[in-house]
């Protein structure tokens, strides 16, 4: 057995990392962060957004991730399938800042039902968001 896993990280605009070999990954779950280390037992579970974790080499690595799905396979395998991400550089904290402003409003003024559609929109928005500026905190 592998001492490692191999991460792909998927969005609809291609493969962020494909078939990485990674010592183990930090994945932001429903419930809270998941670590998930070699010979995991087989998972499937919703990702929201936050920060993902890992170590790529000598390299520390962090990215924002959006809303997904995370697959843990039996043969070390681990699928990550968000529907956005971003790397520290990607992040422009100005802009972030201000949209956030914008859509924290719009939820504010929003109001209506928890499962309206647009409020859970904005909702997953706002998280997205605020994974970025976790992301580029110093």
């Amino acid at each position: 057995m592998s001492d490692e896993i191999k991460l792909d990280i998927l969005t609809p605009m291609g493969a962020i990392k494909d078939g990485i070999e990674v010592p183990g990954v930090e994945v932001p779950g429903m419930l809270g962060e998941l670590g998930i280390l070699p010979r995991h037992e087989s998972l499937v579970t919703a990702v929201v957004p936050g920060i993902v974790r890992f170590r790529e080499g000598v390299t520390n690595v962090r990215l924002a991730v959006g809303s997904g799905i995370l697959e843990v396979k039996e043969a070390g395998r681990v699928i990550l399938l968000v529907d956005r991400a971003a790397t520290p550089e990607q992040v422009d904290r100005t802009a972030v800042t201000a949209r956030l402003a914008d859509v924290k409003s719009k939820l504010e003024a929003e109001k209506g039902p928890v499962d309206g559609a647009e409020y859970r929109a904005l909702a997953d928005e706002r998280a997205w968001l605020e994974a970025q500026l976790r992301l580029v905190a110093n």
